[in-house]
């Protein structure tokens, strides 16, 4: 099945006062209308700006030419005045001679080029903005203003390994742009957190505790905060032992809107555009030990955010849809997922609403594919890994682990 353009077809678009969607028709827009990526990509962030240092000016004597002589100056001032009138007499006389010129044609009135007002898609943090999303337009304009980094695998996305090999640089390790304390606003993030704790007795998060206490077992107690000097990528390197997911990620939140109620999911929120579905940690927060028994009680944990900035896909699944989008729009068109299931490529193009020259009418679909173009397209774009800083919590029951 093939559609054409100019095919009707319902989509439903943000309502950005609202925060809701709003249920629209439109017609799938003609192949010519497609995402730009040819705008030059920003500076890139992190890069030490270099100032040029003066350079002392030199005075050089000059030399004393002929013509600043006041006498031969005047002289050959002179010469070029009976030349100048020597040339406009004989011009004049031409003038009086030669026929007068034929008339202009008259001017052809040219209609006005009519251009679809271009979409690239480092327009997308704006829209985001618009949205209500400034939390998520901020990473990703930190993502366009990257250096070259990504994970070719999800195997490499999950041990932060990049393109050629090696682990991510420093400069994509960001513990700074994203606190707990705004995470824990967002409803689903506080049930996360209650449902990280329930699982701290686990089997396999004491194994994990007692694997990180064994080396201390000698000591009374521990503060690993302290003991990693306030750095929250060893603190989870040497002291997590647990974690919970929070499901959330654009292409999910997309999916649920997709199979349960179109009008009871609302649009993206920043939380969605900033972090996607991410891990809540706990790591040890303060533990003393008990020697006689040869074991160890925590009885405070660290809990934060840990979550890769990407666009990887899944190896043999079909790009992520992340949308159709405008400068101040984001739609969704439900057929989309049925469509790449079936292998019809049609749901690729634009959607339109009216004149499709007008501003913000034609929406344009974006996946994980289009920014990893992209980054191949101007070698720029940087995949990083976010922290938040952590929260410190006291157990109600302490957890007690064999060493």
């Amino acid at each position: 099945m093939q559609s054409q353009a100019g095919e009707k077809i319902d989509f439903h678009k943000s309502n950005n006062f609202m925060r809701s969607w709003s249920p629209q028709v439109g017609e799938i827009c003609r192949e010519e209308a497609a995402l730009s990526m040819s705008r030059a990509p920003p500076v890139m962030r992190d890069t030490p700006v270099v100032v040029p240092a003066a350079r002392k000016s030199v005075e050089v004597p000059s030399r004393k030419k002929a013509k600043d002589d006041p006498y031969v100056g005047t002289v050959l001032g002179a010469i070029k005045a009976v030349e100048a009138v020597s040339g406009a007499v004989d011009g004049f006389q031409q003038w009086l001679k030669s026929p007068p010129p034929p008339p202009l044609p008259p001017k052809e009135k040219q209609k006005p080029v009519q251009t679809m007002p271009p979409f690239d898609i480092q327009d997308i943090p704006g829209a985001m903005r618009k949205i209500g999303a400034p939390f998520g337009a901020d990473l990703m304009d930190k993502w366009f203003a990257g250096q070259l980094n990504y994970p070719p695998t999800s195997d490499d996305e999950r041990k932060g390994i990049n393109q050629n090999g090696v682990p991510y640089p420093p400069s994509m390790i960001d513990v700074t742009s994203v606190k707990i304390e705004w995470v824990l606003r967002f409803a689903r993030a506080k049930s996360g957190v209650e449902k990280l704790i329930s699982q701290l007795e686990k089997a396999a998060a004491r194994r994990e505790a007692a694997k990180a206490l064994r080396p201390y077992r000698n000591r009374q107690d521990i503060q690993p905060w302290l003991e990693c000097q306030g750095d929250i990528v060893r603190l989870h390197k040497e002291f997590q032992f647990q974690h919970a997911p929070v499901e959330g990620t654009l292409h999910q939140k997309l999916m649920q809107f997709v199979t349960r109620s179109l009008y009871n999911e609302g649009v993206p929120d920043d939380l969605t555009c900033a972090l996607g579905s991410f891990n809540l940690y706990a790591a040890i927060s303060r533990a003393y030990f008990d020697h006689k028994n040869k074991s160890a009680i925590v009885t405070h944990v660290s809990v934060y955010v840990k979550d890769n900035f990407t666009f990887t896909d899944k190896k043999n699944e079909a790009s992520q849809y992340l949308g159709h989008w405008s400068r101040s729009h984001v739609a969704i068109v439900p057929a989309h997922q049925v469509a790449a299931m079936a292998n019809i490529g049609w749901l690729d193009y634009p959607v339109v609403q009216g004149n499709v020259y007008a501003k913000d009418a034609v929406l344009y679909p974006v996946k994980n594919t289009d920014f990893r173009a992209w980054q191949h397209k101007h070698n720029r774009g940087g995949d990083f890994i976010i922290y938040t800083d952590a929260i410190t919590l006291k157990l109600a029951t302490p957890i007690k682990v064999a060493l």
